[in-house]
């Protein structure tokens, strides 16, 4: 990394709090209980947690716009909670964190999605226990959903779909919000799962991690990640791939030109949420700096290996983001100056 590169994304970093993102998708909420487990129990060849502490932390497209919101920019956050002690928990923390969630819907048919994690006495996880319902939204509901974001769409720079299938993002609703961004001139970009990419037709970039691009083209990892993105291309309709490969990297594909670039070498604690800061950091990259998808793709990967050096999801800020990029600058052998 020279100088000139280097200057260059951090102006791009003091940019992002220019930027607009409507983020539609499951909301999560991550409870963490902490403690100590040194003996079995009685009742079953399984350990006891002695519960120390607990923690709560926003989760799936939750933590997208947690993770835009600290990076300095404005965030809409729509989905749906139940009407529930965790949702009021979850509402808590989004307003602590100044996201907007006008656009969250209470469901009194479902509870708050919770995934809560068991960890023991150096960072073990012991069991994740999930609290979720998965059946597709209500038509009105969906609906409502659409004439939100009609609603504010012209304001936005960016929309961020975040599909954990948990039933808001049914195949329907994407393709009307599809339609809506097209006649506004607005992007989309899709971070998905399941096996089935199809209901995915039409989004502009279309970010998935390797596993889901294996599963969704039931392709072998010896396969050609040209051949993967392509195959992803066509059962999508999607202008842009971009596969996140862990720690060898990400890989960017649009037809016609490629983009390899190889992780940030660091400590590894936990990936969850990863995928999320890697996300979030994609879409302000690209709205901020005129959809340079190289640049994009430098800044989301140091926000990723700042993510996966803490135990949970962790929003990252503007100076942590320019210090590791600092730090890889100095690693460079370049003058830092």
């Amino acid at each position: 990394m020279d100088k000139t590169l280097k200057n260059s994304l951090f102006t791009l970093i003091d940019k992002f709090q220019d930027a607009k993102i409507f983020v539609i998708g499951d909301i999560i909420l991550d409870e963490y209980l902490w403690g100590t487990a040194n003996r079995l129990s009685p009742e079953a060849p399984v350990p006891i947690l002695e519960v120390k502490n607990k923690t709560y932390l926003p989760g799936g497209a939750a933590n997208v716009a947690n993770n835009i919101a600290s990076l300095g920019a404005k965030v809409y956050l729509c989905g749906v909670v139940g009407s529930d002690l965790y949702s009021k928990l979850l509402l808590d923390i989004l307003n602590k964190n100044q996201i907007d969630h006008q656009y969250v819907i209470t469901d009194e048919s479902r509870p708050t999605t919770v995934k809560t994690r068991l960890i023991a006495q150096n960072n073990r996880y012991l069991a994740r226990v999930d609290v979720e319902v998965d059946s597709t939204l209500s038509d009105a509901l969906s609906k409502k959903i659409y004439e939100y974001l009609e609603s504010v769409i012209d304001e936005l720079d960016l929309i961020i779909l975040s599909d954990y299938i948990k039933g808001v993002l049914s195949q329907s609703l994407i393709k009307n919000i599809v339609k809506l961004a097209n006649r506004h001139d607005k992007m989309i970009l899709m971070d998905p799962k399941g096996q089935d990419f199809s209901k995915y037709s039409g989004v502009d970039i279309l970010v998935p991690n390797m596993d889901e691009a294996l599963i969704a083209t039931k392709s072998s990892s010896e396969k050609p990640l040209k051949e993967i993105a392509a195959e992803l291309r066509r059962v999508c309709l999607a202008d842009k791939v971009i596969i996140t490969l862990s720690d060898e990297g990400v890989y960017y594909f649009d037809g016609i030109d490629e983009i390899s670039l190889k992780s940030y070498s660091t400590d590894v604690y936990d990936a969850t949420g990863a995928g999320d800061t890697f996300v979030a950091t994609l879409g302000l990259g690209l709205v901020v700096g005129g959809f340079d998808y190289e640049k994009a793709l430098m800044l989301a990967n140091y926000a990723a290996a700042l993510a996966v050096r803490k135990v949970g999801t962790f929003a990252i800020k503007p100076a942590q983001l320019k210090e590791i990029i600092k730090i890889a600058y100095n690693n460079s052998g370049a003058n830092f100056g």
